[in-house]
């Protein structure tokens, strides 16, 4: 009987610790300052040149948490509701990084696709593109040879207004 009964305070606990943090996930749901602090992660999270971290603490971001963290913070600001958008940022990376990616076992991508993508990386560079870039390259030397003609002008302007200037008044 004793043991009954310290069954039911500990299965309450357990139930009460629960229904405590079920409570606070709610209120977090509706807190203005935990949006917040979202929109400021997401922002940190989208750029991390302004945060000033080491070259270490970027890469650390970058290819462990940073992705996940920004992804749960874009879904919480659609959905504002922390549950949904953790299983949907969980579903996202299962999307992401198993079925979606073609260098993964689990990928369900037909494979008739990857050889596309393939194709499109080896692309031949074509005699109009080549022409095109030729033109453009002659453009830019026109354009920095007037500019330096230009300036050659203005430097012999004021070459010659400051010599009729000392030949008239000195």
């Amino acid at each position: 009987m004793k043991q009954d009964k310290k069954k039911q305070k500990k299965s309450t606990k357990s139930n009460s610790v629960l229904q405590k943090i079920i409570e606070n996930i709610y209120a977090l749901n509706s807190s203005k300052f935990f949006t917040g602090i979202v929109m400021l992660t997401l922002n940190l999270s989208s750029k991390y040149v302004t945060l000033g971290l080491s070259t270490s603490q970027e890469e650390y971001l970058k290819y462990t948490l940073g992705r996940q963290i920004l992804v749960f913070a874009i879904l919480w600001m659609g959905t504002r509701d922390i549950i949904v958008a953790l299983l949907l940022t969980c579903v996202f990376m299962v999307f992401a990084d198993y079925l979606f990616n073609d260098n993964s076992m689990y990928c369900i991508i037909p494979s008739k696709y990857s050889h596309k993508i393939k194709e499109q990386d080896d692309k031949k560079i074509s005699s109009k593109e080549i022409n095109d870039a030729i033109d453009l390259l002659k453009q830019a030397r026109l354009q920095k040879q007037n500019q330096k003609q230009n300036q050659k002008s203005e430097s012999n302007d004021l070459y010659i207004y400051k010599g009729l200037y000392k030949e008239n008044f000195i």
